[in-house]
């Protein structure tokens, strides 16, 4: 099912099509309605996650995750958690939440519904990313997650012809899942 193909979710079609570039609005005024709009339908989901953590029955929660999400192709489900936990992880941040101290209590409340508890450690160690850096790394052979390949790509730092013949010998991409070893770039 494509994305143009999915019911309203917090967004409604014509809100991905607008974030996809592909719509328009047709004035200035518009284009802030619809903005406004998303902002308000993100921020009311937010406050609509406690209600579901508390009362969505088990069952409903299950044939999301387990069911609907198995119905997705390919790598497309394991895409919407990371998607997903990225926004979350960029919104505890921006509202200066700790990030870490969000994580733990989520999962420890996650975990209090199956009656046990739990100890998270969580550690981040942040590096900046380079595309020289990036490269170099690929020529010497060490593997790189797919959003490092991904930033290359996007990367103005790396000619084209270089990453091309960079990633042309046998795949060092890591990360787990099946994509990432047959994704051509």
């Amino acid at each position: 099912m494509s994305t143009n193909d999915r019911s309203r979710g917090i967004l409604t079609p014509s809100d991905r099509a607008y974030l996809r570039g592909e719509h328009e609005p047709g004035s200035v005024q518009s284009e802030r309605n619809t903005r406004g709009r998303i902002r308000e339908r993100v921020f009311e989901s937010l406050r609509d996650f406690e209600l579901l953590i508390e009362h969505l029955p088990e069952r409903d929660r299950e044939l999301v995750f387990e069911k609907r999400l198995e119905e997705l192709d390919g790598p497309e489900a394991f895409d919407a958690l990371v998607a997903a936990m990225a926004f979350l992880y960029r919104g505890a941040e921006d509202s200066d939440a700790d990030v870490e101290e969000v994580l733990r209590e989520g999962i420890a409340l996650a975990e209090a519904d199956r009656d046990r508890a739990v100890s998270v450690e969580f550690e981040r160690t942040f590096h900046a990313l380079s595309g020289e850096g990036l490269l170099r790394r690929l020529e010497d052979g060490e593997t790189l997650s797919l959003s490092e390949l991904a930033y290359l790509q996007r990367s103005d730092d790396v000619p084209r012809g270089e990453l091309a013949d960079a990633l042309a010998g046998e795949r060092r991409v890591e990360d787990g899942r099946i994509q990432s070893r047959v994704t051509d770039f």
